[in-house]
């Protein structure tokens, strides 16, 4: 969730200038737990689609915020790649094979 709201303060700093990516980051973070808890709480055959999306969704957050000029966004880019690597190691590969 802190994710989500640093997204959010980034996304209202740069609605201004660039509403499109405002929007997109803003969308994308609010995917993020709501996937994620996906993932903990559905049957296993399910919980492969949310962990795909909640990954999905931190790449996201991770190129828009990398879009956006300041400290705060390269910090959000690096913690939604920090993110999407401990979402990767909690639930393990996605590909139908493993």
């Amino acid at each position: 969730m802190t994710l989500a709201r640093d997204a959010y303060a980034v996304a209202e700093r740069l609605k201004d200038t660039s509403p499109d990516t405002a929007g997109r980051l803003r969308k994308a973070a609010v995917a993020v737990p709501a996937h994620v808890a996906g993932a903990i709480s559905e049957e296993p055959a399910k919980r492969r689609e949310h962990v795909l999306a909640a990954r999905g969704a931190l790449a996201e957050v991770a190129r828009q915020a990398s879009r956006a000029p300041g400290e705060d966004s390269r910090e959000l880019t690096r913690r939604a790649e920090t993110l999407d690597l401990s979402v990767l190691f909690e639930f393990g590969p996605t590909d139908p094979a493993s």
